[in-house]
């Protein structure tokens, strides 16, 4: 998310001038340039636009228009005094159709010290959420932090399905109280049991995961072996799991010293070889290890969870998923799902995680933490029509393999 800090040189520049100080930061996000004048009418201020790489296409054009939309909006609140439902640093957030769909509402851009009137300020995770929380403290109003939902979409770059909605903190912190934990410690209700075991048997039977498209790997994979998930550097949901380097290297020497005679398949992030992360591991070493087998290729993680006799993990949603496959999972770091009684954990839970069942967490974090959005009729919907989406677009996408 593309936020405005609130250092004391960009500070004092919006003190000077904020309209134009606003405008500038917009040009900047969106790739355009604006002429600007000293003025404090955002009408005169934008008194021409050029585009100077306009070879970029329509798309750039249209996302600086976008932008310049959302400084519009937020000139127009402060200049009126309006009363907007949520405002955010973030000029991403604030032009995001999901976001907009999953609160009911467009957030409306907001610099640190620019005048506006909010019911709440929202922020996406720790990154844009830092500087929105700090916000919602000197104005005096309650903050909402946003994260993709845990099945996200069928593409990794497609709009989001599901959203997370967090007035307590966020999942992946564990350092603090979420709404999440508190959903998970919440007990069933009615036909709720029945209502996750079914979702839980859809879930495995189209063989979901946070992403869906591609295939399942389908290369050979020994008869007995325990399943090593790595992740890339500086993942957020590292650090805040109370995790570190270190513990990746733990969780695969575990891995060896528990499981003698059993094979080690390491499943590296594909972000490694697709989009140039680093990770964890050193493949080339892991390679030349006896009985250790490295899947580096981007491939659905179903088969290599399902044919798992045990797996580990740090923080990565795969060993949720894991647990939604009944599988045995030992945690390094503390993720949402670690910490009560349903993982073997390296670190010692909080105390405000008890234990509780696997229904009751996957309750909490498939129907009742994320909203979920239709994308053919952009209205809020059920997790069952989510699934039913994907199904079809798994089912479409098989064909064509």
């Amino acid at each position: 998310m593309v936020e405005v800090g609130d250092e004391p040189d960009r500070v004092a520049d919006y003190a000077a001038n904020p309209f134009g100080f606003a405008i500038r930061a917009a040009s900047e996000a969106a790739g355009i340039v604006l002429l600007t004048t000293a003025r404090s009418d955002y009408a005169a201020d934008a008194t021409a636009i050029s585009y100077p790489g306009a070879m970029f296409g329509i798309k750039s054009v249209c996302g600086g228009l976008r932008v310049l939309s959302a400084i519009l909006d937020s000139f127009h609140a402060s200049l009126h005094r309006e009363e907007v439902a949520y405002a955010s640093p973030s000029l991403e957030l604030c032009q995001d159709r999901t976001v907009e769909r999953a609160l009911g509402a467009k957030p409306v851009f907001c610099l640190p010290f620019q005048p506006m009137v909010c019911r709440s300020m929202v922020g996406w995770g720790r990154k844009s959420g830092h500087l929105a929380a700090r916000m919602a403290r000197r104005r005096g109003t309650p903050v909402l932090l946003m994260e993709d939902g845990f099945m996200r979409s069928f593409r990794r770059n497609d709009p989001s399905l599901s959203v997370v909605l967090d007035d307590l903190g966020i999942y992946y912190d564990a350092h603090g109280p979420s709404r999440l934990e508190g959903l998970i410690a919440t007990p069933l209700e009615g036909n709720e049991a029945a209502r996750i075991e079914g979702i839980l048997t859809r879930w495995r039977d189209a063989r979901l995961s946070k992403y869906n498209d591609g295939r399942e790997f389908d290369g050979p994979l020994p008869d007995r072996y325990v399943l090593v998930i790595d992740q890339v550097r500086h993942d957020a949901s590292i650090g805040y799991g109370m995790a570190d380097g270190a513990s990746f290297q733990r969780m695969f020497a575990a891995a060896r010293a528990e499981n003698p005679g059993l094979d080690i398949v390491v499943k590296m992030h594909p972000d490694v070889f697709t989009r140039s992360r680093a990770g964890h591991f050193d493949v080339e070493q892991l390679r030349q290890m006896p009985n250790v087998h490295v899947i580096a290729e981007g491939c659905l993680p179903s088969r290599l969870i399902e044919k798992a006799i045990r797996v580990y993990a740090v923080t990565s949603q795969m060993g949720f998923e894991a647990l939604i496959w009944g599988k045995p999972v030992r945690c390094f770091g503390m993720p949402f799902y670690a910490g009560w009684g349903l993982t073997d954990d390296f670190l010692k839970a909080p105390e405000r995680r008890q234990t509780v069942s696997f229904l009751q967490l996957a309750m909490a974090a498939l129907v009742r933490y994320p909203r979920y959005i239709d994308l053919e009729t952009g209205a809020i919907c059920e997790i069952e029509r989510a699934i039913d989406y994907l199904t079809e677009l798994k089912q479409k996408a098989l064909i064509q393999y």
